[in-house]
């Protein structure tokens, strides 16, 4: 998808669900009964899931909403559109993602918040193993495969900012990553700016290397519909420590978590061993967290990929029902 089509692909969603709002314009009033079904998602699948894929797999979701009379479903979303249709229309009550779907959610006018982090992990930047490129300086005049309007695309252009370059120095290509994988094992691209499992996946078939790695990283969240987190604070708060439940059981049973995960995601246990490290599953939703999802809130509406502001610490982060 072009930077183009991306860009009127969010416009569509914005006017679709102006409509929408202007009717359901309230505030909900707090309710402790609990509603029949809680709608869970994620977007895609990435490593970076653990905790929710955890607690999915152990019941823990299930668990604590069963106890308030209600049940879990689960679903994957392919595609940014589908997911804040979805919440706009309250078909979904709380996904996982990183930081960006969220920011054009809510710059979209969708009542979302963030209110919880699964982890933060590192942007890298991988090149064909036999690649003359061993620095990132060395991307001058290159390809780059990257996913247009997403964290890897902010990380990368920060990595080249500290490095003395900018997109002008190189040609940067709008890829998904199936596609881009295609292209990267085919030789039609220099260097890929992607997320656990790909690049995991290529360092073990022997095709590819990373960079020396730069400053630059992904918050993956856990988005929920403001409204539902305003008429079952009580839920929504017990969904928030299965969150915290899950990261500390992470900490205590990797062996275990990995093996959850290389099943859910079905790749190999190698390739989610590899991706392990690169991720800081004890992550809170800090200061310097909440600075960071800030710069990729401005970085998408510096670059028109939105067209409202986010104020992410005053309407976008809600700590509130943390404990």
């Amino acid at each position: 998808m072009t930077r183009n089509r991306w860009i009127i692909v969010v416009s569509l969603i914005a006017v679709a669900i102006l409509g929408l709002l202007v009717w359901r314009n309230w505030s909900p009033p707090r309710n402790n009964a609990a509603p029949a079904t809680v709608r869970f998602g994620s977007f895609s699948s990435a490593v970076d899931y653990g905790p929710y894929i955890v607690a999915k797999n152990k019941g823990w979701f299930d668990e604590v909403l069963k106890a308030k009379g209600s049940s879990a479903e689960y679903t994957q979303f392919q595609s940014l559109p589908p997911i804040n249709e979805s919440f706009a229309t309250g078909r979904v009550d709380v996904v996982f993602e990183a930081e960006p779907p969220a920011i054009v959610g809510k710059a979209a006018g969708i009542d979302i918040k963030i209110m919880g982090i699964s982890c933060s992990l590192v942007q890298e930047i991988l090149v064909p193993k036999n690649s003359n490129v061993n620095s990132i300086t060395d991307l001058k005049n290159k390809k780059i495969a990257v996913l247009a309007g997403t964290s890897s695309h902010y990380g990368l252009l920060k990595i080249l900012k500290e490095a003395g370059l900018n997109a002008s120095n190189v040609e940067i290509i709008d890829m998904i990553p199936p596609d881009a994988k295609n292209a990267f094992q085919t030789g039609r691209i220099d260097a890929w700016a992607v997320w656990p499992p790909w690049i995991e996946q290529e360092e073990i078939a022997g095709t590819g290397r990373v960079l020396p790695r730069g400053d630059a990283t992904i918050q993956s969240i856990m988005a929920v519909r403001g409204d539902f987190a305003k008429q079952y604070p009580d839920i929504t708060r017990s969904l928030i420590e299965v969150l915290a439940r899950a990261k500390q059981w992470i900490g205590a049973n990797p062996a275990e978590a990995q093996g959850m995960v290389a099943k859910e995601l079905n790749v190999s246990l190698d390739v989610v061993k590899r991706a392990w490290p690169r991720h800081d599953w004890s992550a809170q939703l800090t200061d310097a967290a909440m600075a960071d999802i800030q710069a990729k809130a401005d970085f998408l509406k510096s670059n028109a990929f939105i067209k409202n502001s986010v104020d992410v610490r005053g309407n976008l982060v809600d700590l509130s029902l943390n404990y």
